[in-house]
């Protein structure tokens, strides 16, 4: 009996089952243990030996991340993106034209980039690819003279990021080179940051809003960052412009499958966006989103005014705030915080508390509430665990610096 409840209990965590229900009073009174539970956590952590959260952060996150390849079906959108290349090529009609349940999301270079992978097995083997950034983050680690336990750790369990890349499938190898690229250049004060974090952006649409906030943070050699801010994207427009007016369109296109305007909330697609306008059944619109980006951007300019912190954290919670702002949010852009981590000190992140709510509060999150009936809009919680832990990197910023 025991051997049998283990195995539903992995099986459930690997497949979210739980978020696939509907809310239940018992699952409700859970919650509420599971709060008081973290409270306390947070509250008596420090009297917790650090040695100890590792271990059970890296159980914990073992349970959630490495279980979730034990079970089939994972990594759905690496089958999505090979099969859409397939019928593209057998067709010859373009990858956005293909007529398939799901359409493609990505510029257009990743159409020959993608043929290329998949050819190689991309589909059956897709974590294998995410090797190269690894390593890179590695290297960068080992330069810079970083905890690599430390955060290898974070990279493994932090807020569910890896195991939502790996249940998925999706791809983000290219997007973690770029942005680990990033934000070693930043750290060097280089000007070729902005190359890589338009390479970075010009991938997901959205954090090109990325280029301007640091463009205005930034002032010193304007010139330069013009320079090569516009060279950078003279050259992602000219490798993606035979299709890039029809990628451009897919993402507003009604018969689109990733459209922002028909997109269903929930623990898949946290997005605050989708999840007010579902809370008062209203339907979006492209006013109703252009509203929600001015005043999205409009409370990120108040708290970063309201708060002051050193330049490198400013910089993590301005790219945290536009992640978890994206109306188009994916659990799986999560990843996208780790290599940020090279900007903290690892002091910070072997804080007590910073462990609990990154790493542990979140991985014993998914293992409770999977199994479990929770209903999908439950998932928001994710959001709630990345808002909690930057805080805490804001006060120990604050406290270490001794800014007022």
């Amino acid at each position: 009996m025991f051997r049998e409840f283990i195995s539903e209990l992995f099986f459930n965590t690997s497949l979210g089952n739980g978020f696939y229900s509907d809310l239940s009073q018992g699952t409700f009174v859970v919650l509420l243990f599971f709060i008081i539970l973290s409270f306390l956590l947070i509250k008596f952590g420090k009297y917790i030996k650090v040695e100890f959260l590792y271990g059970l952060g890296l159980l914990l996150g073992s349970i959630t991340t490495i279980n979730v390849l034990r079970y089939k079906p994972y990594g759905g959108d690496a089958k999505i993106y090979c099969d859409l290349t397939a019928l593209s090529k057998s067709s010859n009609l373009s990858i956005y034209d293909v007529e398939y349940k799901y359409t493609f999301n990505y510029p257009p270079i990743f159409k020959q980039l993608l043929d290329f992978l998949c050819d190689f097995g991309y589909e059956t083997h897709y974590y294998f690819f995410l090797l190269p950034s690894l390593i890179l983050f590695l290297i960068i680690l080992r330069n810079e003279n970083k905890n690599i336990f430390l955060n290898y750790l974070y990279l493994f369990g932090a807020f569910l990021a890896l195991r939502w890349v790996l249940k998925t499938g999706n791809f983000v190898m290219l997007e973690l080179v770029f942005l680990i690229l990033f934000v070693w250049y930043y750290k060097k004060k280089n000007h070729f940051s902005y190359l890589f974090l338009i390479l970075f952006g010009i991938q997901r649409i959205w954090f090109l809003l990325l280029v301007p906030i640091l463009f205005y943070l930034d002032n010193t050699e304007i010139n330069k960052k013009v320079k090569i801010i516009v060279s950078t994207s003279l050259f992602a427009v000219l490798i993606n412009i035979n299709s890039l007016n029809i990628f451009v369109g897919s993402i507003f296109d009604s018969n689109s499958q990733y459209n922002i305007l028909r997109e269903s909330p929930g623990h898949n697609t946290p997005s605050i966006y989708l999840g007010i306008l579902d809370m008062f059944s209203i339907d979006s619109n492209l006013f109703l989103l252009l509203i929600y980006v001015l005043a999205s951007i409009f409370i990120v300019v108040l708290i970063l005014k309201k708060y002051k912190m050193t330049a490198d954290i400013q910089l993590i919670t301005i790219f945290t705030l536009v992640l978890l702002i994206n109306p188009y949010l994916k659990p799986y852009h999560f990843i996208f915080i780790i290599p940020y981590f090279l900007l903290v000190n690892d002091n910070y992140l072997k804080d007590e508390k910073n462990i609990i709510i990154a790493i542990i509060i979140p991985n014993l999150f998914w293992i409770i509430f999977s199994n479990l009936s929770s209903s999908t809009f439950l998932g928001f919680f994710q959001l709630l665990f990345i808002i909690a832990f930057i805080v805490n990197l804001i006060l120990l910023d604050k406290e270490k610096n001794k800014i007022d």
